[in-house]
């Protein structure tokens, strides 16, 4: 049988009611004690590495989160992260890169609603995320709704429903039907040597372009080694924002350029504003999601 690790990190799959509004309260073996079902999937460990609402992990939670699945890869088959929903992707694409070409599969999952609430979504994610834990695949993956989604590509695209995740840009790489039976569209596997990136930049800052920024807005900005400008479309900087851009770049500020639409990507050859833009010295990032290009951009990839 396949030896999985839950990581726990908190999150409304573990959460329950306060007087306050839901906080993460269950540890990773309370969440286990609620799912019986997981004794005939897999034979799984527990590391209760923190307890937060996703909303309050840093960078440097997330890299604590890729450290423990490194620094236990040789003792399991595969893991399950149990996570909040609202900030699931960026751990996801952080996790992409952190730990490249992972031999193992990496899944995180979260849910809508408690587990334990009738009606959660959280025992049917959670039981798949050990269903492809388990499953000899590889790579960074998210697991909700019977989605199973490329780490790389995922998406939150829903505040409050069941199937609130995406694939942005890129193919499912499987789902798992009602029978539990997973159907692979791409069965991901390690394209080379496993590794670590154990150093990342968080100084990194994401700019979203509204039709009316004040250009003097651009001088707070020199401060910051790295900015990523969430343009329009497929992507320029407004001809009356340029001079202040292209004064940013030349003061050493990395200026990269993605999109605030959710697939797609960037273009910066398509049009005009685009062409200037890279002219001046900005990066595009393609059709990388935004979650994922900030991940590329913090562990130096571009």
């Amino acid at each position: 049988m396949k030896q999985v690790l839950l990581i726990a990190t908190g999150g409304t799959i573990a959460c329950r009611e306060t007087e306050n509004g839901l906080s993460p309260a269950l540890t990773g073996e309370e969440l286990l004690g609620l799912m019986p079902e997981l004794n005939g999937i897999c034979s799984v460990g527990v590391s209760d590495l923190m307890n937060l609402d996703s909303t309050d992990l840093t960078a440097a939670d997330r890299a604590a989160i890729a450290r423990t699945v490194w620094e236990n890869r040789g003792g399991y088959d595969g893991f399950v992260i149990a996570h909040g929903t609202d900030t699931l992707a960026y751990t996801a694409a952080l996790l992409h890169h952190m730990l490249p070409n992972i031999d193992r599969p990496v899944v995180l999952t979260g849910s809508m609603l408690p587990i334990g609430v009738p009606g959660s979504d959280a025992p049917r994610n959670l039981a798949d995320a050990f269903r492809v834990a388990a499953a000899g695949c590889a790579g960074v993956l998210a697991v909700l709704h019977g989605k199973i989604m490329p780490g790389s590509n995922v998406c939150k695209r829903h505040s409050s429903e069941a199937d609130a995740f995406v694939s942005a840009n890129a193919p499912l790489a499987g789902t798992i039907d009602e029978t539990d039976l997973i159907h692979w569209e791409t069965p991901p596997q390690a394209a080379g040597d496993p590794s670590f990136v154990d150093t990342i930049d968080p100084h990194v800052l994401l700019v979203k372009l509204t039709p009316d920024i004040e250009s003097t807005f651009f001088s707070a900005l020199h401060r910051y080694p790295k900015v990523i400008l969430e343009a329009f479309g497929a992507g320029g900087i407004p001809s009356r924002l340029e001079q202040a851009v292209r004064s940013l770049i030349e003061s050493g500020t990395r200026v990269y350029i993605t999109t605030q639409c959710s697939e797609g990507g960037v273009d910066l050859h398509k049009y005009e504003v685009g062409r200037r833009a890279e002219a001046m010295g900005a990066v595009s990032l393609g059709a990388r999601t935004t979650e994922d290009a900030l991940a590329a951009v913090m562990c130096g990839e571009i």
